[in-house]
């Protein structure tokens, strides 16, 4: 009965220190530069028909309605393919 009690605890324990790393893992995952994004007048709306899904420098998302990147705002993962910047130039097709 005791080695199932302490097998049982040495489980909960590694469970309970896995939690905040879930949480943690997420927060890593979804990341925006919000110093760069200010600077360069980011916003989630496009500006006309200039979008960052229809500029050079965006990196999609796993779907094109996903939000993506910039290869401009290194490590910032939320950018809005709707979205629009000043550093914004037409892809080439």
């Amino acid at each position: 009965m005791q080695a199932s009690r302490r097998n049982w605890l040495k489980a909960a324990s590694g469970a309970a220190a896995a939690v905040p790393m879930v949480f943690f893992t997420q927060a890593a995952l979804a990341a925006k530069n919000e110093a760069m994004r200010t600077s360069l007048k980011y916003k989630d709306t496009p500006e006309g028909n200039n979008r960052c899904d229809n500029c050079m420098q965006w990196v999609p998302g796993k779907t094109p309605k996903d939000r993506g990147g910039c290869k401009i705002l290194p490590g910032d993962t939320e950018i809005s393919p709707s979205g629009w910047c000043v550093a914004w130039v037409a892809a080439k097709k």
